[in-house]
């Protein structure tokens, strides 16, 4: 099984609730392949001689993908954008709003996706446990290892899994350098505590396959289960009896206690818990095209179509389609 051969094998689409009634933000809707977000965002700041703060959005897009988002540019007119010309990316203004583009107005996204160098049709999934996939580790699949080395107060350990340049063994200058970065570690520690509390329970809840991705082992389960908010976790976080006892097993094998998300050299890392949904809903799963696959001799492609809610991850779905067939 292949997906990404090319772009176009992974369209995405953002599904937004934006009321268009007039105001200061501009809204363009961004379609684009080839590109990063950040870096397309920070392309058309350049093309628009204007700060990227101006411009917002709600979530990162694939580089290796054909997707469409939401982009509000503040103070900027319709004619500005429209002569804003950049190869692979289009820009299409949808009016204005008293609102810039944030997390909240998203409502989640609608995948077009070739799944290519199969022999046999995939089966329909309805839904997903709502496991953060590969994409959310970084490049080299270590940035949860740069949020772990945080929390035990290993900066240099930090600092040589990001490969910074350090002057006079001064760690925590070099790591507040790269205060975004750091964040996206740290929430990619919390992120892969969820998903081995969540693969934990699911294992011990019900019949289940795994498969694998990055970081290790990813159970699915055989029936539905019921669905419930499982948190992020953080210092302030409580949990309920049959969560905490996975936690606690968990945190145990990682020598990690929850006084270890205080960090007091960053402060800027210090959130309140935020929950997650456990298990997320796979909506109008349709399938497109079986067919013969052009770029794969001898196999078979499917193309199918699906929405998931703000978050979710649809090469989770994939994961799940394989070992549903």
């Amino acid at each position: 099984m292949k997906i990404k051969q090319i772009p176009e094998d992974f369209i995405v689409k953002e599904i937004a609730d934006i009321k268009l009634d007039g105001g200061s933000f501009a809204y363009f809707k961004l379609k684009k392949k080839l590109w990063n977000t950040i870096d397309a965002v920070n392309e058309i700041a350049k093309i628009l001689n204007i700060n990227f703060n101006r411009l917002r959005y709600a979530g990162i897009k694939d580089r290796q993908a054909v997707t469409e988002q939401f982009i509000s540019a503040e103070n900027v007119s319709e004619n500005s954008l429209e002569k804003a010309k950049i190869k692979d990316i289009s820009i299409e203004y949808l009016g204005h709003s008293d609102e810039r583009m944030h997390t909240d107005l998203l409502v989640g996204n609608e995948f077009i996706i070739t799944i290519r160098d199969i022999d046999n049709k995939l089966k329909a999934v309805e839904f997903i446990p709502n496991y953060f996939d590969d994409q959310r580790f970084g490049l080299n699949s270590n940035n949860h290892l740069v949020g772990k080395a945080l929390l035990q107060k290993n900066f240099k350990k930090a600092c040589e899994l990001m490969e910074l340049k350090v002057e006079n063994n001064d760690y925590i200058n070099a790591l507040k350098r790269k205060k975004a970065v750091l964040k996206l570690c740290f929430n990619a520690y919390q992120s892969y505590l969820f998903n081995e509390v969540l693969t934990t329970y699911i294992k011990k809840n019900c019949a289940f396959k795994e498969t694998e991705y990055n970081l290790g082992k990813l159970a699915f389960s055989r029936n539905k289960l019921e669905n419930f908010t499982l948190p992020l976790l953080q210092f302030d976080t409580e949990l309920e009896s049959n969560i905490k006892e996975i936690y606690q097993e968990i945190l145990s094998k990682e020598e990690i206690t929850k006084r270890d998300f205080i960090i007091r050299q960053f402060p800027d890392l210090l959130q309140t818990t935020q929950e997650r949904e456990a298990f997320a809903e796979v909506k109008d799963f349709e399938v497109l095209e079986f067919s013969d696959d052009e770029l794969n001799k001898g196999k078979k492609k499917q193309i199918v179509k699906f929405k998931l809610p703000k978050g979710s991850y649809a090469t989770i779905v994939i994961k799940a389609l394989d070992l549903n067939s």
